[in-house]
């Protein structure tokens, strides 16, 4: 079950802004569910429809949700921003212009998307997913293992491997792999759920009582193929070494396949400054220092994140200061937020913006990462 989270859909507002009939093409697979909830949508729906009672429906799950109607509208909250719209409609010009009739708004043309071609909602939902804030720590593989490429088999083998874990720990009976490629590698969303969450909700006639779910997570484990490199999100290092063994096994034949690497340092902050300049004519325009925990010689942890932090710093360094983790900001040609990240090499791990391909390149250019050179340039398909 997804996370208790309100989407847009539990508007009434968001309801009325779509087409009637695409209220019914949306939610029609659903009437069953829908009665048991005390909600019934008229097949003659016109615009004078009060939505008030079926926003309450769909903003307080039971344990009877059904699963697929959470996804659906979660992922299409992902075009309910005029930006992301946009977005999808200059990628897709050929469906969206083939989808859309008179009157149709683009949140109309992305349930008859969903409909029409499910997979192409989950693929930008995927795109999107991927680029989100996380934490991830480092494998390295040894070159001498073979790397399979990626199949529908193969992604069932993992959900396949994962599932007894979570229903072990009490998480969910089951979870679900993707697959989405970009420019770097590939990156694997794993949707699982999580223990069990009470919260209380108010009924319809003011009492109060709580209710069971089971949040949703959403994890990432990327592929890199220049650097033979896995990334792995996900809380906890139990989870974490059941990804670590799943992935290994499918993708390279032994579950002991994906070691921890010693990729990441902060070296390069000795030089000063000039470790962050950047190329140019390259994706990343800027490089600014946002904040530095280092270590005194006598274990003391200081942060550095006023002011000249390089200034601050460049005597600390010099006084056998260890730098634990750092905070870097890029500025990034096409993307109006900046891309902010943190670098920790005691964890191995890197956390913030960090799954996107130019600052992925930015970071191994700048030497923060260690280049493994004995790694080949192999490819999962």
């Amino acid at each position: 079950m997804s996370a208790v989270r309100p989407t847009c859909f539990c508007r009434p507002e968001f309801l009325r802004r779509l087409r009637p009939s695409t209220v019914l093409l949306l939610f029609s697979p659903y009437s069953d569910y829908l009665k048991t909830r005390g909600v019934v949508i008229p097949s003659d729906l016109d615009d004078t429809y009060d939505f008030t009672d079926f926003c309450l429906v769909l903003a307080n799950h039971n344990n009877n949700t059904p699963a697929s109607l959470v996804e659906e509208l979660e992922v299409l909250e992902l075009f309910s921003s005029s930006n992301n719209l946009l977005t999808f409609e200059e990628d897709h010009a050929e469906l969206v212009k083939k989808c859309r009739e008179e009157s149709d708004t683009l949140d109309d043309v992305a349930v008859k998307i969903l409909r029409a071609k499910p997979e192409i909602i989950w693929r930008e939902f995927d795109r999107q997913a991927v680029k989100t804030k996380r934490s991830f720590v480092s494998y390295n593989v040894s070159r001498s293992l073979p790397v399979l490429p990626v199949t529908d088999d193969r992604r069932h083998a993992v959900e396949t491997k994962l599932s007894p874990w979570f229903a072990q720990e009490a998480r969910s009976d089951t979870c679900r792999v993707r697959a989405h490629h970009d420019e770097n590698g590939i990156s694997f969303l794993v949707r699982h759920g999580d223990l069990l969450n009470r919260i209380g909700v108010i009924e319809n006639d003011g009492t109060t009582r709580s209710h069971l779910l089971r949040p949703e997570r959403l994890d990432i484990v990327h592929y890199r193929r220049a650097s033979h490199e896995w990334k792995i999100s996900g809380v906890g290092n139990r989870l974490q070494d059941e990804y670590r063994k799943a992935f290994g096994q499918v993708f390279h034949g032994t579950e002991h396949a994906l070691t921890p690497s010693r990729r990441y340092t902060l070296d390069p902050l000795k030089l000063g400054p000039v470790c962050l300049r950047c190329p140019q004519n390259g994706p990343v325009t800027m490089a600014r220092l946002a904040a530095v925990t280092l270590e005194s010689p006598t274990g003391q942890g200081i942060e550095v994140k006023k002011g000249d932090v390089f200034a601050t710093i460049g005597p600390m360094l010099q006084s056998n200061y260890r730098p634990l983790v750092a905070t870097i900001v890029l500025t990034i040609i096409g993307r109006r937020p900046k891309a902010k990240f943190m670098i920790c090499p005691e964890r191995n791990s890197i956390t913030g913006d960090s799954n996107i391909p130019a600052v992925e390149n930015w970071i191994e250019n700048a030497e923060f990462a260690i280049v493994n050179e004995s790694a080949e340039l192999l490819e999962i398909a």
